[in-house]
């Protein structure tokens, strides 16, 4: 918890921003999460244990920390705004269906894909987000689900075998 705590410490004094009980509350929030919270969620997990906490000063201190590259916005369509407080190079993948976001780590070639870019832009990557957008498991489960429901509702009594290629196998 330690090193992402400074780095939002660090951020904060950046920008600026004293280090009041609130924004301290903010950042060990941030600090001590594995998943990928709305400032919604934030806000409302913080309310309970400081009941004095704004919601301005929730919103403006993420807005200030992913601004300074401390956290990384994941904005997918109105209301799913998600924050990722993991600094380590990883994926993010995103159910369309769900808005469940997963870390994935594995071994991928990003500082030789930030190294080309370096190379043949100039530009020095400060922070990667890299988004895989699909459906998770347990959706894709559930859409099979209804699509062999409404197979079943839409399908004639009397369906002969050369009928059943015009539905397509589910």
């Amino acid at each position: 918890m330690k090193p992402k705590l400074d780095i939002y410490y660090n951020a904060s004094r950046q920008a600026r921003l004293r280090i009041t009980p609130q924004r301290a509350a903010i950042c060990a929030y941030l600090a001590d999460t594995d998943q990928h919270p709305s400032p919604y969620q934030v806000f409302a997990d913080l309310k309970r244990l400081h009941p004095e906490i704004s919601r301005a000063t929730v919103y403006n201190t993420l807005n200030t920390l992913q601004q300074l590259g401390a956290i990384v916005e994941l904005s997918f369509g109105a209301d799913h705004t998600h924050y990722d407080t993991n600094p380590e190079p990883h994926l993010n993948l995103i159910c369309l269906r769900c808005h469940q976001i997963s870390d994935y780590h594995t071994n991928f070639p990003l500082d030789a894909l930030t190294g080309t870019v370096l190379a043949e832009t100039g530009f020095l990557t400060a922070a990667a987000k890299i988004d895989l957008v699909g459906f998770c498991a347990g959706c894709r489960q559930k859409r099979l689900a209804e699509i062999r429901a409404q197979y079943q509702d839409e399908k004639p009594q009397n369906v002969t075998h050369s009928d059943r290629a015009s539905y397509g196998s589910v």
